[in-house]
């Protein structure tokens, strides 16, 4: 059973929603699902037989949500929790013990659901630090200690970031949680969507101009991202390269407060918001990239990152977790400090000037199609 706050189809976009299909692509219809429901005519609180890509699965959804809005008067985690303990018995009733979940508030409302759970950190960073609640930061430090007190009945725990974000969360954990129960996790990408293409027939296909310098950016739009440095330093990079246009591709709450901050620069011949698109566009636009960006303060291992270098594209990214695993200097891009707007323009250039496709074998090891074998290594299910 995997239990998450989506609807395990297009919302919310993000890397939850991300690796919430990988599983699906891995697992099919062994997988009974808990989520939320986007459409009208889904019944919510019981179990149902969904359709989702052309497999049919036994789904229960907690609430219905509406695909328009990014953020809710009562928080996202707040009202899985609820939901989670609400409905924990009708849950229960398909008797699966095999449970597989990634948000912490999930993990904190089951403790009696099951005895064979398998746990993974989507990010290694405190998830209400980020939170787009301001009251969400007060509560960060309670809620992590309380987590790491729970977090002992996983059987099986997961971590997609690198070595030193997981030692950074096992020295926050105080003790709790013991060096080596932790496992090393990256996250996956569908490599037979995000794999090389033709720059040309991309662009041809989206009706981009051949002449411009097109970069790139996908995933999520919110503060953490860093989205402000990188309209900065692509402001910059105009400078140099006058042809050059940023597309932003993805939503989130800060659509319009960067949609106001493009008009601020003047910059909105050039700095293009390209709102949600499907995984097939994404790869559609990332091959027609010149360039691939990210400004991030924050990550897990970097699904966006990889869908880019699996596609061949040379990549300027801050150095959050995960960026130097992903990004060899000099071969598929460059990794610069975050904040260092000077550095990251110089670095866009020289990325520009690498050969592509660039390297992505160790990318594209981390394909959907090894990522069941690769969970039941550590998972023996009940």
């Amino acid at each position: 059973m995997f239990i998450d706050f989506t609807n395990y189809e297009d919302y919310p976009i993000g890397g939850y929603l991300s690796f919430a299909k990988n599983m699906i692509d891995a697992f099919g219809s062994q997988l009974a699902l808990v989520g939320i429901s986007t459409n009208p005519d889904e019944p919510v609180g019981q179990w149902f037989k969904k359709n989702i890509g052309g497999i049919e699965f036994d789904f229960f959804a907690l609430a219905r949500y509406k695909k328009s809005k990014t953020k809710h008067i009562i928080p996202d985690r707040l009202a899985t929790y609820f939901l989670i303990k609400l409905y924990n018995r009708r849950i229960n009733q398909i008797e699966i013990k095999n449970v597989f979940i990634q948000r912490q508030e999930i993990l904190l409302a089951l403790r009696t659901l099951s005895n064979s759970i398998c746990f993974s950190f989507a990010g290694m960073e405190n998830p209400l630090s980020i939170s787009k609640y301001w009251y969400g930061k007060l509560l960060a430090r309670y809620f992590e200690r309380y987590f790491f007190k729970e977090l002992s009945i996983a059987k099986v725990i997961l971590a997609r970031g690198d070595d030193a974000s997981i030692d950074g969360l096992i020295r926050r954990s105080g003790g709790t949680i013991s060096p080596g129960t932790v496992i090393k996790f990256p996250t996956r990408i569908n490599t037979e969507i995000f794999r090389p293409l033709s720059k040309e027939e991309a662009r041809l296909g989206l009706s981009l101009p051949l002449t411009h310098v097109i970069v790139v950016t996908t995933g999520r739009l919110a503060e953490f991202k860093g989205w402000r440095f990188m309209i900065d330093c692509f402001t910059d990079l105009c400078a140099t390269l006058p042809d050059s246009r940023l597309y932003f591709i993805g939503e989130g709450e800060a659509f319009n407060e960067i949609k106001a901050y493009i008009s601020e620069c003047n910059m909105e011949r050039y700095v293009i918001l390209g709102g949600k698109k499907s995984q097939q566009e994404v790869a559609l636009y990332l091959n027609a990239a010149d360039l691939f960006i990210m400004g991030s303060m924050k990550e897990g291992w970097s699904t966006s990152l990889m869908e880019a270098i699996a596609c061949g594209v040379p990549s300027c990214v801050t150095d959050f977790s995960s960026a130097a695993d992903i990004v060899i200097d000099g071969v598929n891009g460059y990794v610069v400090s975050a904040g260092d707007r000077t550095r990251f323009v110089e670095y866009m250039l020289k990325s520009l000037k690498l050969f592509r496709p660039v390297r992505n074998d160790h990318v594209v090891r981390y394909s959907t199609r090894n990522l069941k074998t690769d969970i039941l290594k550590y998972w023996n299910l009940s």
